[in-house]
């Protein structure tokens, strides 16, 4: 029992020693971690000083609209680049907008062109981090190293998103702004000790020798190769319709929250991340886990069907779960019930989101061949900028006029027909 234990634990162990992939690694934890807070803190302070749904919509389309404009792109520049510069600057530049964001004080429209400008330069890291490890880690270390880079990927995604509203509770609108911007110096002090990745601005002025007509031509020609062979799959059109889905409910999930809580629940809005997004990670968490030791044996397309009915009836029951507490009856029912069944129905959701994500990046991993999958996951980053502003324009504005709990209710029927045409499309 403990030699396999011994097994399992030591490529991890290696892994950590091997001091670059470390500095890689802390960088990632640190730059997560202040980059998943700070998009949730701004939801809760816009949605604290106006009380508006769109406000808070018009947020997370400023986040997500340089996905569209440049998720594609993005990967070409940096592969031109020097790759520790480029995540040396961006964390720089992020903690530097923080002073930004808190000089906008409550004026809107400043907020938006930071956040816009911050998700801009977010969009060079990715591409910038994940092709380093195979540099800095032997190939028979590469799997251990892969896995320990995607797990905190999610938890530290996880636990900026949570701590968020607990954060400015405990540090308020200052302390979490000095916060954000120490993590982001974590970031840079982590990533400088690693030595140049590429021959950086020489190169780009290498691309810039070319006529720009020349460069648009390519640049256009290698999208729409990539659209193109995802068109001609009809396995990859839907999993890259499912993951786009999932996000998208994400960033609803991440735009209606505060108001949820607010409306709905009748919580402080600084208690949405802990009470709304918190059990829904922790289900995408949970899920993703069992997927990976034991759903991997079922159908994927089973697992993909359950996910998506399961989400929609859970959005539906999660606003008829709330509208009965508005009832004389079911004040007579204990507090600490209520919010332990909403934990139960958020966290459900969240593992309802996992059956759908874990297969279809699996199968987009499997189907995506050579460089190719670079211009599908492209695409795919480019869909969620796109696809998703019209659904999180559209709930911030009826969410104001019709209410959130009804909205969500819509949401639910919405996927749950999909999902059913899904089901009995494929029986």
């Amino acid at each position: 029992m403990s030699e396999r234990l011994t097994h399992k634990v030591t490529p991890v162990l290696e892994v950590l020693g091997n001091t670059l992939f470390l500095r890689l690694w802390i960088g990632q934890i640190a730059s997560q971690l202040a980059s998943n807070m700070l998009i949730f803190l701004l939801a809760l302070l816009l949605y604290r000083i106006t009380g508006s749904n769109v406000i808070v919509s018009g947020l997370f389309i400023a986040y997500g609209l340089p996905s569209l404009l440049f998720g594609v792109v993005a990967g070409t520049i940096v592969d031109r680049l020097d790759r520790r510069a480029v995540l040396l600057i961006a964390h720089i530049t992020r903690a530097l907008l923080m002073g930004a964001v808190f000089l906008s004080g409550n004026r809107i429209a400043p907020v938006y062109l930071a956040v816009f400008a911050y998700a801009v330069i977010t969009q060079m890291t990715t591409p910038s981090e994940v092709p380093l490890i195979p540099k800095f880690v032997s190939k028979d270390k590469l799997i251990p190293a892969n896995s320990l880079f995607a797990f905190t990927f999610y938890t530290s995604m996880a636990i900026g998103l949570i701590t968020a509203g607990p954060v400015l509770r405990l540090l308020g609108r200052e302390g979490a702004y000095v916060l954000i911007f120490g993590l982001y110096l974590v970031a840079a002090l982590a990533v400088l000790g690693i030595p140049p990745q590429g021959e950086g601005v020489r190169s780009l002025r290498h691309i810039l020798h070319y006529d720009p007509l020349y460069i648009l031509k390519r640049f256009f020609a290698n999208m729409e190769m990539g659209i193109q062979y995802v068109r001609e799959s009809r396995i990859l059109r839907e999993a890259v319709a499912l993951l786009t889905g999932t996000q998208i409910m994400l960033m609803l999930l991440g735009t209606l929250g505060p108001g949820f809580a607010d409306k709905v629940l009748h919580i402080d809005v600084r208690d949405a991340s802990l009470l709304v997004v918190g059990p829904t990670i922790a289900g995408i968490l949970a899920g993703a886990m069992w997927v990976g030791n034991r759903g991997y044996a079922i159908n994927p397309t089973k697992l993909m069907n359950t996910g998506v009915v399961s989400a929609g009836v859970l959005l539906m029951g999660i606003s008829a779960f709330f509208s009965l507490t508005n009832t004389v009856w079911f004040s007579l029912v204990p507090r600490g019930v209520v919010f332990v069944s909403a934990l139960g129905l958020f966290f459900l959701l969240g593992v309802a989101n996992s059956l759908l994500d874990v297969p279809s990046n699996t199968i987009l991993q499997k189907e995506a061949e050579g460089d190719m999958r670079g211009r599908v996951y492209g695409i795919l980053s480019a869909t969620v900028g796109g696809a998703g502003i019209l659904p999180v324009v559209v709930s911030g504005v009826l969410a104001d006029i019709i209410g959130v709990g009804t909205v969500i209710f819509i949401l639910g029927i919405i996927v749950s027909m999909f999902g059913i045409v899904r089901v009995t499309r494929k029986s």
